[in-house]
């Protein structure tokens, strides 16, 4: 801190006993202290510093949970666009090379597995390539004894390839139409007409596998069992002659997922045990088709929905990441679910995306709350400097002299109200006697 003073050119100046100079104002001689002003540009760029901060953990954290968000709906929005797409030409432009390519042995998405083996099924919902295409395919993987339970395919017309072992095959068309039984070896294909209720059966010890091709992207598919239990017991019971609803709810708990363990001869001849299967693939359950009293099943709120919806943002092409669904009996819309959400694809909240959002709130909360105390502060101790805690003393006993002024040097400063009101300066009387 320096002492000066600034005298108009028509007023002597004058020295204090201190040896400081001094400004004669209205007869009275004071001296101006001016300490320089740190603390504000420090202030300023302390702020400056914590809305960078502030500003970069936000952008960070949105950019998480926008980006979870976006790869949650890169199928669905390319499904979207590609069906609009008016050319193949157009279709292409939205696909990446990458993106022609399924890889059956490692997949996440359209796998459906029960007690005796798995399939992997390529459809709309979860290889966007497919659209406009008319085909998907389905590989399965049967264990022994493992039999893709009887099922339809409601919009496709199915071929199937034994690639090896042994498959029994069999398919009722319609009423009326005669079973029709195949016994497919390695290397034999067989064909299963739309919606004809069919199976295929790994009647060997060893594992097998089929490719099935279907002539429509959207086969679709309905398994036999758990769809007609699925029915309102009352309507089951009496289609299987009135063997009580109990009886049917009892039934319906014991249905095995697909794919599921064949007959008893195979088992034995193989040396397995059917234990107890996952029934994971029950049908959902609302107020009209509800088990009776003493049984449960599961809820809708528990079931993939029903219906997709889509959102329509502008898409550049990139590398797809599938988040499609089981073919056998998830459904695609799974895959397909569109528009920012925080819930899953069983309508549930997505835990990551809800706590990314969580934080994201609680860090746009702390930090208003943080500016908002700073700025209380600062103004606080503007005012404290400015009014509250006021030096301006006179007379001969307040003059800068000796230790004195030394330690009053220390004191806080007001703002002189003078004709240089940018410097903080701590105005003193003239000594006795001083011109």
């Amino acid at each position: 801190m320096s002492c000066t003073a600034t005298v108009p050119p028509r007023d002597p100046l004058t020295l204090g006993r201190s040896g400081h100079p001094l400004k004669r104002v209205g007869g009275r001689a004071r001296v101006f202290c001016i300490k320089p002003r740190r603390h504000g540009l420090q202030s300023a760029r302390t702020f400056v510093s914590f809305l960078r901060a502030m500003l970069s953990s936000l952008s960070l954290t949105l950019s998480l949970a926008l980006g979870m968000g976006a790869a949650a709906q890169t199928v669905a929005d390319k499904v979207a666009m590609l069906r609009l797409a008016p050319t193949e030409v157009d279709r292409i432009k939205l696909l990446s090379d990458d993106d022609f390519t399924f890889d059956f042995l490692h997949q996440s998405t359209g796998v459906t597995t029960g007690g005796a083996g798995h399939t992997v099924a390529a459809s709309s919902g979860n290889f966007p390539a497919l659209i406009g295409n008319g085909m998907a395919m389905t590989v399965g993987f049967l264990g022994p004894c493992g039999m893709n339970t009887p099922h339809v395919h409601p919009r496709a017309t199915e071929f199937n390839f034994v690639v090896n072992g042994t498959l029994s095959a069999g398919l009722l068309v319609e009423n009326g139409a005669r079973f029709v039984a195949h016994d497919l070896q390695s290397g034999q294909a067989a064909v299963f007409p739309r919606g004809a209720i069919h199976f295929e059966f790994n009647n060997g010890c060893e594992p097998a596998m089929f490719v099935a091709a279907f002539n429509d992207e959207d086969p679709g598919v309905d398994q036999v069992a758990q769809r007609f239990f699925g029915l309102p017991p009352a309507i089951v019971d009496a289609t299987l002659g009135g063997i009580g609803v109990e009886q049917v709810a009892g039934l319906e708990s014991k249905i095995p997922d697909n794919i599921a363990l064949g007959s008893d001869e195979c088992l034995q001849r193989c040396g397995i045990s059917r234990g107890n299967q996952p029934t994971n693939q029950r049908q959902a359950r609302v107020s009209a088709n509800a088990l009776p009293s003493g049984f449960s099943g599961p809820s809708v709120a528990d079931s993939p929905p029903a219906t997709a919806t889509y959102s329509l943002p502008s898409f550049s092409p990139s590398p797809a990441t599938p988040t499609g669904s089981s073919s056998q009996q998830t459904s695609n819309s799974d895959a397909v679910r569109g528009g920012a959400s925080i819930v899953d694809s069983n309508g549930k909240p997505d835990p990551l995306v809800l706590s990314l959002l969580i934080v994201v709130c609680a860090l746009a909360a702390g930090y208003v709350a943080l500016a908002i105390v700073w700025c209380v502060r600062r103004r606080r101790e503007k005012t404290d400097r400015t009014r509250g805690m006021k030096y301006f003393k006179t007379g001969p006993d307040f003059a800068p002299q000796g230790a004195i002024f030394e330690a009053e040097k220390a004191q806080p400063f007001e703002r002189y109200s003078g004709a240089h009101d940018s410097e903080r300066i701590t105005p003193y009387d003239a000594p006795s006697g001083g011109a």
